[in-house]
């Protein structure tokens, strides 16, 4: 049974050459994958509202201590 197994190589080939293929399709294919999968237009909408609750947040810090007083 095991000589058998090992005189197979047909199928032990046709499954490595399956597994190839699938790995081989999973990859980028030719589209532009970017960081965590977002396009540049997705990214920079992401690094806008960082950089804007930052900044909130970093005004609302200045005002509870008093180093910048509000107009109002």
């Amino acid at each position: 049974m095991l000589d058998d197994f090992l005189n197979d190589d047909d199928e032990i080939t046709t499954f490595l050459d399956e597994l190839e293929d699938d790995y081989d399709d999973g990859g980028n294919s030719g589209s532009q994958v970017g960081f965590l999968g977002m396009t540049p237009f997705q990214r920079f909408v992401v690094s806008l509202l960082f950089f804007l609750m930052v900044m909130v947040a970093g005004s609302f810090c200045l005002l509870i201590t008093g180093s910048i007083s509000s107009p109002f």
